[in-house]
């Protein structure tokens, strides 16, 4: 029976049918049980992962502040960190006297890094070595550091730190000695450490593991307050806490100093195979001591908060073999063209050349300079086009306002288009006397040009109509060509014009 009353045609719930129906508003939807796990263990998953960085972030940015030190040349290099970086490891004997002559570098190590394949070649020169030192002539190498050290303002300017200008004056050295530069690499970093502070080092990562080849008994080992003590090493593997592996770096009286060298090559292969092998939570332990351990004992112009950096190492030390490594050493037996002059050694300049190309190649590096890579790295190029972007910005509304533009200090790379070997390392040397910055120098593949082109790139008309005041050439106020790729903001590009 149908129901006649529109009362009795209401339904159950009180709604007459063809009325409208408002709902409460709600927007919350429930998720099933299983998707709101799933949303939640992804929140847990960033956060777990987020602030474990964010907190290593904040610790490097501790450590670089503590060991942090600037690079006083005025032809920094910038390398490409992935096609390979030099870094000159100078071990610092920095015993107070009372008046700082006692401050020294013992140890003159190079390590040639090639992240790409973890390749890695070390050269120990030796720091009886004569070289030229610039403001100081002819010298042992290791008084390069010393002299930086002691006369920092002359070298560079006010304001600057000794162990920098120590640095420095040590990193131009070297640099000219091996002549690395006709290969278009630089000496790129420096890493300064005292005894202490290696030995520190070494205890942080739990000791090192060394294989002693021979019965080693030195009468007369130097110690800090300047006295001597007998110390022994039995041949054969054992395993070696930082004061032990020290004393077996630096003890040389049982042989000669080039028995030591190969010894501190050793406990640096040693040192090497520790970090390799040491594991996340060791790490994470390290990182948070490390400016108590290393802190006041070792300083570096490496820029360790570069993202670029800290890849390039992780990309190395993932992949680098300890027991491989190359190591070289300057020595009369692998450089039988020698002098000894007094206590100095004097080394051919065809055998440096030589065991420089040999270190080089160890490491993968190429010594072909019509074939070494010319670009730069990716933060380079961002930071390069920021500071082209503020300097056209602020140069538009100085000219609407009528003001002249600003130039800014330009830095400035040679390119070698003559195929006469070394013209661009000379011009780079003639620009740098004038006070340019000048990065690193390098050739162009192709056709020789008879020409030489000045390209103002960044808007830099004054020097660069100076600079053609001094190396005659066409002004261009544009870009180079393709194949050249630099991030300065005037490119030379030398043709036989200039070759002579």
């Amino acid at each position: 029976m149908h129901p006649r009353t529109p009362r009795e045609r209401r339904l159950r719930d009180g709604v007459t049918p063809g009325s409208t129906i408002i709902l409460k508003r709600n927007n919350r939807v429930k998720l099933p049980k299983a998707s709101q796990t799933q949303s939640y263990l992804w929140v847990w998953i960033v956060v777990a992962i987020l602030i474990p960085a964010l907190v290593l972030c904040f610790q490097i940015g501790v450590i670089a502040e503590a060991i942090g030190a600037k690079d006083l040349r005025a032809d920094q290099p910038t390398p490409v960190l992935f096609n390979g970086f030099t870094v000159l490891v100078i071990g610092v004997d920095d015993r107070q006297d009372g008046n700082g002559i006692a401050v020294r570098s013992d140890t003159l190590m190079l390590l040639r890094v090639q992240p790409r394949t973890g390749r890695v070649s070390l050269l120990s020169i030796p720091r009886d070595t004569r070289v030229m030192i610039r403001s100081r002539g002819q010298s042992k190498i290791n008084a390069a550091y010393a002299y930086g050290y002691l006369h920092p303002q002359e070298l560079y300017s006010d304001n600057v730190s000794q162990q920098e200008s120590g640095m420095a004056l040590a990193a131009e050295t070297v640099e000219e000695f091996i002549g690395i530069r006709d290969f278009t690499y630089r000496v790129d970093y420096v890493i300064q450490l005292n005894f202490a502070g290696f030995a520190r080092l070494i205890d942080a990562f739990g000791g090192v593991t060394i294989d002693v080849p021979k019965h080693i008994v030195d009468e007369a080992y130097p110690t800090a307050d300047y006295g001597v003590v007998r110390v022994e090493f039995p041949p054969g593997t054992q395993h070696m806490n930082g004061e032990r592996a020290l004393i077996y770096a630096r003890t040389r009286h049982a042989d000669s100093d080039f028995g030591r060298m190969q010894r501190q090559q050793q406990v640096t292969q040693a040192v090497i195979a520790a970090i390799r092998h040491t594991n996340i939570a060791q790490w994470w332990l390290i990182l948070n001591d490390a400016p108590q351990i290393i802190g006041g004992s070792m300083r570096t112009t490496m820029p360790l908060t570069n993202p670029i950096m800290i890849a390039a190492w992780l990309s190395t030390f993932t992949q680098i073999d300890g027991k491989h490594i190359a190591t070289l050493q300057m020595s009369p037996q692998t450089m039988a063209r020698h002098t000894v002059d007094g206590t100095d050694l004097l080394w051919d300049a065809k055998d440096v050349q030589h065991i420089t190309t040999n270190w080089l190649e160890k490491a993968g590096a190429s010594v072909n300079p019509a074939t070494a890579p010319l670009s730069t790295d990716v933060v380079s190029q961002i930071r390069v086009a920021i500071d082209d972007s503020w300097r056209n910005s602020t140069n538009y509304v100085r000219s609407l306002i009528g003001m002249s533009t600003s130039e800014g200090a330009a830095s400035v790379q040679v390119f070698n288009a003559s195929h006469v070997q070394g013209v661009a390392r000379r011009i780079s040397d003639q620009l740098r006397s004038v006070g340019l910055v000048t990065n690193t120098p390098g050739d162009v593949l192709g056709d020789v040009a008879t020409t030489t082109i000045i390209y103002d790139v960044n808007n830099h008309p004054k020097q660069a109509a100076s600079i053609a005041q001094l190396i005659p050439g066409k002004v261009l106020h544009e870009k180079p060509p393709a194949n050249i790729v630099s991030s300065a903001d005037i490119v030379i590009v030398v043709g036989t014009d200039n070759a002579k």
